[in-house]
């Protein structure tokens, strides 16, 4: 097992010394030259975590672990990073700032920052920067708690899901620990001094990227577990009242056209599917109308063409003719008027 390990680090150290690097030193500058290529973030440097140290304690390479990093997906559901702004007006400063405060104690937060702006001119107002850090779970009761506090005129939040950066980190330490285990033990079995300060080489990048991931994992746990809420709370003279201008009327009206043409429009689809079955029906007869109707038409003009031309008429055949004439026929003569005494 010595012979099998010394044999693995001196080829590292061959390979090394190939590059430029000599000494005894050799196979510990052919780990730190696979770091110097990459970012200086420790997402970059997890990267690469295995490539020498993976060799030499016979794990696996960090990107298997990160592959399967679905199988140690939060049960408990996503991860959600909670944020809000708000931006209060107060008549009463002090009354305003102590009710925030007490909102904040009240579901379990603090107040991780602030700051009073207090000018020096007589007549001025103040202005107050907090930064609370509230329970998730207590996240919807404190901003309605803040919005009392006075009058609210603005108010922003925002979500954003890390679920999957959680796992990923979460991967890394997994292989980064096994790595770091598997390297202790052959520390113990090392039987020469070089070999010995080689293994601890690479266990104190192990240890370094370990470190790394565990801070940016607890950075990810404070940030879900407690949401940010930043305050502004400006002294006023008279709080901002909410008038609505011709413009808000006209935005108004704008948007409540288009929601009834919406609900127009979907009302005529459920109508017009509801009476598809009666119109399928009433299209069929239409056609068999028409078909029956051009049937018709064309056996009228067969009969037509089938019929004798008739003879044509003379001038004679349009003069006048009386009573007489129509008995007797065209010669009898004309029928004298009656006369009158």
């Amino acid at each position: 097992m010595k012979k099998t390990l010394f044999s693995i680090l001196f080829s590292l150290a061959l390979a090394a010394s190939l590059a430029g690097c000599g000494g005894a030193a050799s196979s510990t500058a052919a780990a730190r030259a696979s770091y110097s290529s990459m970012d200086s973030a420790p997402q970059a440097y997890a990267a690469d975590a295995g490539g020498t140290a993976a060799e030499a304690a016979g794990t696996s390479d960090l990107s298997d672990a990160v592959q399967n990093s679905a199988d140690l997906l939060p049960q408990d559901g996503r991860k959600i990073i909670l944020n809000a702004t708000l931006s209060i007006e107060a008549l009463d400063f002090n009354a305003t700032c102590t009710a925030l405060a007490r909102a904040a104690q009240s579901c379990g937060g603090y107040v991780s920052s602030t700051s009073i702006d207090t000018p020096a001119y007589e007549g001025a107002y103040r202005t107050a920067y907090y930064q609370f850090r509230i329970p998730a779970e207590q996240y919807s009761v404190f901003l309605e708690g803040a919005g009392s506090a006075g009058n609210l005129v603005g108010k922003q939040e925002s979500t954003q899901d890390v679920t999957s950066a959680y796992v990923d980190v979460e991967a890394r330490l997994k292989s980064l620990k096994l790595q770091e285990e598997r390297l202790y033990a052959m520390m113990e079995q090392a039987g020469d001094l070089e070999t010995l300060l080689a293994i601890q080489n690479q266990l104190t990048e192990v240890q370094y990227q370990i470190e790394s991931y565990t801070a940016q994992q607890h950075t990810y746990d404070d940030l879900i577990s407690y949401s940010t809420v930043d305050v502004t709370v400006e002294e006023v003279k008279q709080i901002t009242e909410k008038t609505e201008t011709f413009g808000d009327r006209v935005s108004d009206a704008f948007r409540r056209s288009w929601r009834d043409f919406g609900y127009g429009a979907q009302d005529f689809a459920v109508g017009f599917v509801a009476a598809l079955p009666t119109l399928l029906v009433l299209a069929v007869l239409a056609a068999v109308a028409v078909t029956a109707a051009r049937a018709a038409v064309r056996l009228h003009k067969k009969r037509l063409a089938g019929r004798p031309a008739p003879a044509p008429r003379t001038p004679a055949d349009y003069a006048p003719q009386n009573g007489n004439e129509a008995e007797t026929g065209k010669d009898a003569p004309p029928s004298t008027p009656p006369k009158y005494k």
